[in-house]
C-alpha cells in the first residue's frame, strides 16, 4: 500500500514538471502558415538560390510547425533569405601529390528574416551558415554540385530553427 502511493505520488511530480512543455518546440505567435520569397544570392557563385529554396521549402514541411503557402498573400509570415558569403577549403590532400586537394569543406552563409505579411514588421532574424565536406572527383564543378544540397539542407535547418524558436 505504501509502495504504491509513493509510486503515485511520485509520478504526480514527474508530470507536474512537464506542464507547459509542448513536442516540436513552439513557433511565433499568431504565425501558422510561411511563404518564401526570393532568395537573392550576393556570392559570386551562381545558382545556389534554387537549391537553398528547396532544402528551405522542405525544412519547413519536415518540421511541421507551420504550414506551408505558396504565395505571401495567403500567409502570415514571410521568409526572407539572403546568401552573403560562400568558400570553398581544402582540407585534406593526395598523399602521393601534396599539392592536389583530395576533400573540400564548402560552407554557404546566409542571413534570414521572418516578416508579418500583414504589418510589414520583422519577427525574428537569422545569420546561419551550412557546411558539407566532399571528395574531389573527376572536376570540381560536380563535386560541388553534388555536396551542396547537404550545406544547403544545414543552412535551411539552423536558419529555420533560429526564426521560429521563441523561448517563453
Amino acid at each position: 500500500m505504501k509502495r504504491s502511493v509513493y509510486l503515485l505520488n511520485g509520478s504526480a511530480l514527474l508530470l507536474a514538471g512537464c506542464m507547459g512543455y509542448q513536442l516540436g518546440g513552439s513557433r511565433p505567435e499568431g504565425i501558422n502558415t510561411v511563404a518564401m520569397g526570393p532568395v537573392i544570392n550576393r556570392t559570386g557563385e551562381p545558382a545556389m538560390e534554387l537549391q537553398i529554396t528547396h532544402a528551405m521549402r522542405d525544412r519547413i514541411q519536415l518540421d511541421g510547425r507551420m504550414k506551408l503557402a505558396n504565395e505571401p498573400d495567403n500567409a502570415d509570415a514571410l521568409i526572407e533569405i539572403k546568401l552573403v558569403k560562400f568558400s570553398l577549403r581544402p582540407i585534406a590532400y593526395d598523399e602521393s601529390l601534396k599539392t592536389t586537394p583530395r576533400i573540400y569543406r564548402m560552407t554557404i552563409t546566409g542571413t534570414a528574416a521572418l516578416r508579418n505579411t500583414k504589418t510589414g514588421k520583422v519577427i525574428s532574424e537569422s545569420d546561419a551558415y551550412g557546411e558539407a565536406t566532399f571528395n574531389f572527383e573527376n572536376d570540381l564543378t560536380t563535386s560541388k554540385r553534388d555536396a551542396m544540397p547537404t550545406a544547403a539542407a544545414e543552412l535551411a535547418k539552423f536558419m529555420l530553427d533560429d526564426l521560429i524558436e521563441y523561448w517563453n
